[in-house]
């Protein structure tokens, strides 16, 4: 069991994952500068009003990250990017006066690397596609992994609009095998959704 500070986002970052951040509440500047000062990271969750049992409308599962970069936006905001760690289940939430959330967690096995199947292929390629045309997300990673099921499946959570409950359900599983059969049902029945329109 650990203690770690909470950064609680609207989207997510999953182990190996890239999310840039702009920092401008006051108590999360002081974290970052924990952080940097410590040399330690914090975890990154998401808000949710259905939440249910974890105080303070977070989910109960999230990402441990590091700073890997840091620099001074245009608009004078701070601008960081984090990498995902490992995964952890949050058990008690508590907040500082500032507000700044902090967790015990304990920690989660991160998902081992899998091939895709044939039928799954596609996953991967239209990956590929969405760093093209959003190369902000793309331009993320130095090093990426297209082949590795694990990999795109975690990736794809992290651009994927997922409620929490459903989220929570897809990351605690043992393996990918579960988010794999999720996105290639949501992707098919969308593509047949577009030929029907056709």
């Amino acid at each position: 069991m650990s203690r770690i500070m909470l950064f609680p986002l609207r989207s997510v970052v999953l182990p190996e994952g890239k999310m840039r951040l702009r920092i401008f509440e006051p108590r999360y500047k002081r974290m970052v500068t924990e952080c940097l000062k410590n040399e330690s990271g914090f975890g990154v969750c998401l808000i949710s009003g259905e939440a249910g049992a974890v105080p303070n409308n977070v989910s109960s599962v999230g990402t441990f990250v590091s700073i890997v970069d840091f620099e001074t936006l245009e608009d004078g905001m701070l601008g960081i990017t984090v990498s995902g760690i490992r995964k952890f289940h949050i058990l008690h939430v508590d907040a500082d006066t500032d507000g700044l959330r902090n967790a015990e967690v304990a920690w989660m096995e991160s998902w081992p690397p899998s091939e895709f199947s044939d039928e799954e292929q596609f996953l991967g390629e239209r990956l590929q596609d969405v760093y093209k045309k959003f190369p902000q997300i793309g331009d993320l990673y130095q090093h990426r992994f297209f082949d590795d099921a694990s990999w795109v499946a975690q990736r794809w959570l992290e651009v994927l609009p997922l409620d929490c409950n459903h989220f929570e359900h897809l990351i605690s599983q043992d393996d990918c095998s579960t988010t794999l059969a999720f996105l290639e049902e949501a992707f098919r029945a969308d593509d047949a959704s577009r030929e029907t329109r056709h």
